[in-house]
């Protein structure tokens, strides 16, 4: 394994800086904080080059999914926040739940749901 150092002349970006600064352009308050909540109670998959938030929620529920927590009988996957290889990152959602969804936070596009095995028989 080689290390790398920040601010150096490397071009190499650490995954959770990258992450951070995305947040940061979206105006979402605090990543740390949210990492640490869907460490809880949601899914965290990350890898030196991709990084994968997402919770239980129920797809219909009149709050935000990104404001549900403990959600009983869910039905889809709440992506919060995805970098990589979208066509990759989708394989390592469970597919217990009949829905996934997401939001293009950067250009302020409105959530999307995607009917989880359609998703992953395009892919």
């Amino acid at each position: 394994m080689e290390a790398r150092s920040i601010g150096g002349n490397d071009q190499h970006v650490n995954i959770l800086e990258k992450a951070k600064k995305i947040y940061d352009a979206c105006g979402y308050p605090d990543m740390f904080a949210d990492l640490s909540a869907y460490m809880a109670h949601g899914c965290l998959y990350i890898t030196p080059d991709s990084l994968l938030i997402l919770k239980p929620v129920k797809k219909d529920s009149d709050v935000h999914p990104g404001d549900q927590w403990e959600v009983e009988d869910p039905d889809g996957w709440y992506v919060q926040a995805i970098i990589g290889e979208v066509k990759d990152l989708i394989g390592y959602i469970p597919d217990t739940l009949p829905w996934v969804g997401w939001e293009r936070g950067v250009k302020k596009r409105s959530l999307k749901w995607f009917n989880m095995k359609s998703l992953k028989r395009r892919i």
